[in-house]
């Protein structure tokens, strides 16, 4: 009898040592995780406070409540949320991720295990729902997953394992280098390069590099399936595994080999034109060297028509004084005869004495005729050769003129090209920075 009364005791204080460790790890879980629990209809029996605080109810204000009023309507009324009801009726549990809604109407998401409690007689008379609040990790992961389909539906991207062998390959990056899927995956990265570059040292070291885990990124030339050049604005990404270490490369890349053309067809106009510009600048050199010379040649021509000009202006002066000089000849000429006219009556008076002298006057009276004679001959030559002199200094008057005005114009026209030079040394300055910079 004693010996069973200690036995008792012993079976008792394990009881209660049991007891205490349930209720140790009772209290543990009470305050991590959010713990509700149902009657087998969902009714709610009673929920902690993470569960409450977790939804944004009270405990008073669930108690008693159905669980669908942390459902959707529309699930709340289905078959799938009888059938899961019925199961749960059945012994069966459930773990996963459940969207539930908060008392606010938000949706939270649910890390949860529903676990059915049965009777002594096996029957479910209740459940237990042990649940984590995973909402900010499912809209990470939802983030994420948004990214990754709008970088896959606008990006080249393409993976490979740490060797540089292709795991696998979107619908763009394959659009863009001219494959399909099964044409791509098991084959090495190199067969998008040019040989060259797959041979190099370089391409050694970019693996290498992405093998330490280092990224790389940049203006890339690959080799289509066409074998054509294709330029790729591309990152290529190591992904690392939970230790560290790179174990795949992802690469998101764009094409933007019309671009790169068109930047090199602008090298190409840049370079022409610089060609066409020193061809201006050299030709407005030579335009302006021969306008230059052109002018000291007028000028020296006009100052050689000025000069011709005084010249023939003073030889109208002479012939001026000479016509001057002849007008008094004449004057005396004129006098002479009639002194010879004088003498020749005077010896006719005289008679046969005079005679001698009526001869000498009248040679000369005929010696008077003949200066007059000469004399308007020589007068009429003077009025000519000042006609003439008047035309020809009117001439070279003009000449003067025009060889000035074509001296101004002449002068005008090297300032032009003297502009048009400096014009062309700008153009070529601008141009020469405009190759420099399609060429970077």
């Amino acid at each position: 009898m004693i010996f069973q009364s200690k036995q008792k005791r012993q079976e008792c204080e394990h009881l209660r040592t049991e007891l205490s460790g349930l209720r140790d790890r009772a209290n543990a879980l009470e305050r991590s995780v959010a713990i509700v629990e149902f009657d087998r209809e969902g009714a709610i029996l009673k929920a902690n406070e993470l569960f409450c605080r977790c939804m944004g109810y009270t405990t008073m204000e669930i108690v008693s409540q159905s669980h669908q009023i942390f459902c959707k309507p529309d699930f709340a009324t289905s078959h799938e949320y009888q059938d899961f009801w019925q199961r749960l009726r059945r012994g069966e549990s459930f773990s996963g991720k459940f969207q539930r809604v908060r008392k606010d109407g938000s949706a939270v998401w649910l890390e949860a295990t529903y676990i059915p409690v049965s009777d002594h007689t096996g029957t479910v008379s209740r459940v237990i729902k042990i649940a984590n609040d995973i909402t900010v990790r499912i809209k990470d992961a939802d983030r994420t997953r948004g990214l990754l389909e709008a970088i896959n539906r606008t990006m080249a991207v393409i993976e490979f394992d740490m060797e540089g062998q292709v795991l696998q390959a979107n619908d763009p990056f394959l659009a863009v280098m001219g494959y399909r899927q099964e044409e791509v995956v098991g084959r090495h990265h190199r067969i998008f390069c040019p040989q060259a570059y797959a041979r190099s040292n370089d391409y050694a070291e970019f693996w290498r590099k992405l093998n330490a885990g280092e990224p790389c990124s940049g203006l890339v030339e690959r080799i289509n399936r066409q074998g054509e050049t294709v330029w790729l604005e591309a990152s290529y990404n190591p992904v690392l595994d939970d230790q560290g270490r790179p174990y795949r490369v992802v690469k998101i890349a764009s094409d933007i080999t019309p671009r790169i053309l068109r930047v090199q067809q602008e090298r190409r106009s840049a370079e022409t034109a610089t060609q066409a510009s020193l061809q201006a600048e050299e030709l407005a050199t030579r335009g302006r060297e021969a306008i230059e010379q052109t002018i000291l040649q007028m000028k020296a021509l006009a100052a050689q028509m000025g000069s011709s000009s005084t010249q023939v202006s003073g030889l109208g002066e002479q012939t001026s004084r000479i016509t001057s000089i002849v007008n008094t000849i004449r004057e005396i000429s004129d006098q002479t005869n009639l002194l010879a006219l004088n003498a020749a009556i005077e010896a006719a008076r005289a008679g046969e004495s005079g005679r001698g002298f009526a001869v000498v006057a009248d040679e000369v009276r005929r010696l008077a005729e003949r200066t007059g004679l000469a004399t308007g001959d020589i007068a009429h030559m003077i009025e000519n050769i000042q006609r003439e002199t008047r035309s020809v200094i009117e001439s070279m008057d003009t000449s003067l003129e025009s060889v000035d005005a074509g001296v101004r114009l002449v002068t005008e026209v090297g300032s032009t090209i003297q502009q048009i030079h400096e014009g062309a040394g700008t153009v070529v300055a601008v141009v020469r920075q405009l190759r420099d910079t399609t060429a970077e």
